[in-house]
């Protein structure tokens, strides 16, 4: 029991990583703006149901200010592809769901949400300082580096309320 116990996390921590995609080192604007989009519809879905599930006010109104940035934000990375030529796949621009440990977390809501936010929001600087960077469209360059310090107020928020739930 206790191997199958230990399987079972391990298989747990696995899959968490998995899902958050670690930055990619492609500048291809492309690239950079399906994996932008999908980042941001992530938001949007998991702020939503936190806007619903949150139990703590602070992590609600974060979840709704997620869904109100990222998805002005969708709509401009929206725009700026069609701007540029670039045909995102519908795979990345909807249908986007959060993850179904959030979605069945319970009464672990909030500090599920929150450890998720924080670790996300990492990984999405690091991808837009990446292309802000090395990117090598100049429009879709200017655009990681508008979006930064966004997403870099996102960061400090949701650690300031993690540190609060600690």
């Amino acid at each position: 029991m206790r191997k199958l116990c230990l399987f079972a996390l391990l298989g747990l921590g696995a899959m968490a990583k998995a899902q958050i995609p670690q930055p990619d080192p492609d500048t291809t604007a492309k690239h950079f703006l399906i994996v932008a989009s999908i980042k941001n519809l992530q938001e949007v879905s998991s702020g939503q149901l936190a806007g619903q599930k949150a139990m703590n006010p602070e992590v609600k109104m974060f979840g709704q200010m997620m869904v109100k940035d990222h998805g002005d934000t969708e709509q401009k990375l929206l725009t700026l592809a069609k701007s540029r030529g670039i045909a995102l796949p519908a795979v990345a621009t909807s249908g986007i769901k959060p993850d179904l440990m959030l979605e069945h977390a319970g009464a672990k809501f909030d500090q599920l949400y929150v450890h998720g936010m924080v670790s996300g929001h990492r990984n999405t600087v690091d991808v837009f300082e990446n292309y802000a960077t090395t990117g090598k469209d100049p429009a879709v360059k200017a655009f990681a580096q508008q979006m930064l310090p966004v997403l870099k107020h996102h960061l400090m928020e949701i650690e300031a309320i993690d540190q609060k739930l600690k």
